[in-house]
């Protein structure tokens, strides 16, 4: 069954840890990532409130793996 996800740069936590993050919304839970290798189509989707633009699409799965010192999800 595919789910809806989104992600969007997450400028507060990038400043924090000084380092690009982004953050994935899959299933009701936020993950922050520093790595996307996404599958699937995706769309852009602009909001009014924060995030403004995100970007969108429908997948089967989503996993976190860890590379060296990153975080990365896969999107299928």
């Amino acid at each position: 069954m595919k789910r809806r996800f989104f992600f969007h740069f997450n400028k507060p936590e990038s400043k924090k840890q000084n380092r690009n993050v982004l953050t994935v919304h899959w299933k009701g839970s936020c993950i922050p990532v520093n790595a996307i290798d996404c599958q699937v189509a995706t769309e852009t989707h602009d909001k009014i409130s924060q995030p403004t633009c995100v970007v969108r699409g429908w997948a089967s799965t989503v996993d976190i793996k860890y590379i060296k010192d990153k975080k990365k999800a896969i999107i299928k």
